[in-house]
């Protein structure tokens, strides 16, 4: 049976894919206008455009208008990333779950003998040695890819729709026009929507993360053999307070909304400095925009990506280990912090780094490609 999920996983992530991906298109036709630049970013012209909107003298009906294509535009864009997110996310996760299960090991494990940290091969050689052999890498995967859908749709339709709304917002309380000198650069306005859009964006999204993060785990570490026997025994033992333990929350958040910010702002910053160099050039020469190639997606995703899970990677060690096993650390984020200190000095907070770089840069790459 679980060979069968397994196989049945990335069809039914492609079959959904052709789905998301009409929706995608359908969506983008009707609202043209407002996505024409990119559909899940502002540029900084775009923020001037909707500030000065807002303040030129127009007539009631036109500004009725105006804003009311702007709510659309921000609903109807939340919506399409949030499907688009949702797939991409089910993709990468099915594509790269050897390597989660390999980081998480490496964090909660070590060496039974010289009492050091797993490296790789120790790691895989863990997971495999286990009763289900090479598909015990793939451990949680079920689980990985079907929690891991909703909660990053929730998070960029959130983090879009937020961009959308804060961008405007932050442009007319905070950045230069033509009366002021005073106040923050273009650059300066956008980094700040990204950076408070990604923060709220997580913190909504982090809060959902956690039950099949515990889950997946939890399996990946070898305490339960299979999805079904770990619901059944958490539910029974602790019920809902299993799938949510003492700080795990917490450092989810710790973790996440650092790394939400450090991806966003890098791949937001590429895009407009690279990605879409060529595309700025052509409207301004008065051209049809070019399309942009998605090797370059790939590339700004890949570097956004790893910049995020390396800056993250010391709250991701405290996070595996407090929600494996929290009463080890009494269910605190600095019990657990200080602990791992004692047992492996700062070198500690690096584990399972190389993995989780192996993974969140093709991950991220594929992504955000698939987003795009």
């Amino acid at each position: 049976m679980r060979n069968i999920v397994y196989r049945l996983i990335p069809l039914l992530c492609y079959l959904l894919g052709i789905f998301t991906n009409v929706i995608v298109v359908e969506s983008k036709a009707s609202t043209a206008p407002f996505s024409r630049r990119s559909s899940k970013s502002l540029s900084s012209q775009q923020l001037i455009v909707d500030a000065s909107s807002s303040s030129s003298s127009s007539s009631s009906s036109s500004s009725s208008l105006s804003s009311t294509s702007r709510k659309q535009s921000a609903t109807i864009n939340g919506i399409r990333n949030f499907a688009s997110s949702a797939m991409a996310a089910a993709c990468s996760k099915t594509l790269l779950a050897p390597f989660d299960t390999i980081k998480t090991i490496q964090q909660q494990s070590l060496n039974a003998a010289s009492g050091k940290a797993l490296t790789l091969k120790q790691a895989a050689n863990v997971a495999t040695s286990r009763p289900g052999g090479v598909l015990e890498l793939y451990a949680g995967l079920g689980v990985s890819a079907i929690g891991a859908m909703p909660s990053v749709g929730l998070y960029f339709g959130v983090y879009s729709y937020a961009k959308e709304k804060i961008g405007p917002f932050v442009q007319n309380r905070l950045g230069k026009d033509e009366d002021c000198v005073d106040g923050l650069s273009k650059a300066g306005v956008r980094s700040l929507t990204v950076a408070t859009s990604a923060a709220i964006g997580n913190t909504i999204a982090s809060f959902s993360r956690v039950p099949y993060e515990v889950v997946k785990q939890k399996l990946q570490t070898g305490e339960y053999s299979s999805t079904f026997g770990a619901l059944k025994h958490m539910c029974a033992n602790g019920g809902l307070r299993s799938f949510f333990p003492m700080g795990g929350v917490a450092i989810q958040m710790y973790r996440d909304i650092p790394y939400a910010i450090v991806t966003l702002l890098t791949y937001e910053c590429l895009r407009d400095h690279w990605v879409n160099k060529n595309e700025e050039l052509s409207l301004k020469d008065g051209q049809e925009a070019k399309k942009v190639a998605p090797w370059k997606d790939m590339i700004a995703g890949g570097v956004a990506g790893g910049m995020g899970s390396f800056m993250t990677n010391p709250m991701d060690v405290i996070k595996t280990r407090l929600q494996v096993n929290s009463e080890l650390y009494s269910g605190n984020v600095w019990v657990c912090a200080s602990r791992t200190l004692e047992e492996g000095g700062p070198s500690a907070f690096l584990r399972g780094s190389v993995p989780r770089l192996i993974h969140k840069v093709p991950a991220n790459a594929c992504f955000f490609v698939f987003y795009e």
